[in-house]
């Protein structure tokens, strides 16, 4: 919902009446915890794992992450594997920058 939209409806209720909770953001997730990224095997698993996250992100969202771009699933995708990578600890960022493992995420 925009926020005028959102205005416009707060203007409408009843006084007193309780306001519109706006919906939460969706939220892409990759685990990492299991991850050693000193381990070249492991920086695939989470190049993978991005990769399945933000196509089934996208598929379900991609109005919420192209709004100017609509029907351009590969911005969508682009972008969510770009915030996941931005998302790691800058150690983790350095050791898949190293072997060149970020490109992938691209």
């Amino acid at each position: 919902m925009s926020a005028s939209l959102v205005f416009a409806v707060a203007l409408m209720m009843p006084q007193g009446a309780p306001a519109p909770i706006a919906p939460a953001e969706p939220e892409m997730r990759v685990v990492v915890g299991d991850l050693d990224f000193a381990r070249p095997a492991d920086q695939d698993r989470f190049v993978e794992r991005v990769r399945a996250a933000s196509r089934a992100f996208c598929a379900e969202h991609l109005e919420i992450v192209t709004p100017d771009r609509l029907g351009d699933p590969a911005v969508c995708r682009i972008e969510m594997r770009r915030l996941a990578y931005r998302a790691l600890p800058e150690a983790q960022r350095q050791q898949l920058a190293s072997t060149g493992r970020f490109r992938a995420i691209r």
